[in-house]
C-alpha cells in the first residue's frame, strides 16, 4: 500500500493529527504533510467528507483557520507556543 491510502485508511478510523500519524506510520512530520494534502484531495473526490478540528491556543483560547493543517507556531493573540494540533478526520455522507 501506498502512503497516501495508509493515511485515508487511518482516518477512516477516527481523528487524528499530523504528529500522530507520523509516529503510527513511521514517517517524518514533513512527509506526512505532503502527502496529506494530496490523500485528502482525493478523498473527497471520491465522495468522503473531510472533517477538521482546527487548533487552538491552550492558554487564550484562539482558534485557527481549518486550512491550516500543520500546527502552528506561536499564537497571534497572545505569542503562546502551547498549541493544540489540529484533528483530521474522513466520514462517510
Amino acid at each position: 500500500m501506498t502512503v497516501r491510502t495508509d493515511l485515508v485508511d487511518r482516518l477512516r478510523a477516527g481523528p487524528c493529527s499530523i504528529s500522530a500519524l507520523a509516529r503510527e506510520l513511521g514517517l517524518r512530520k514533513a512527509d506526512v504533510e505532503d502527502a496529506l494534502t494530496h490523500a485528502l484531495r482525493s478523498a473527497r473526490a471520491a465522495g468522503w467528507i473531510v472533517d477538521v478540528v482546527p487548533a487552538r491556543c491552550r492558554t487564550c483560547g484562539f482558534v485557527f483557520d481549518e486550512a491550516r493543517l500543520a500546527k502552528p507556531g506561536r499564537c497571534p493573540s497572545c505569542r503562546g507556543s502551547r498549541i493544540f494540533e489540529p484533528q483530521l478526520a474522513l466520514r462517510t455522507p
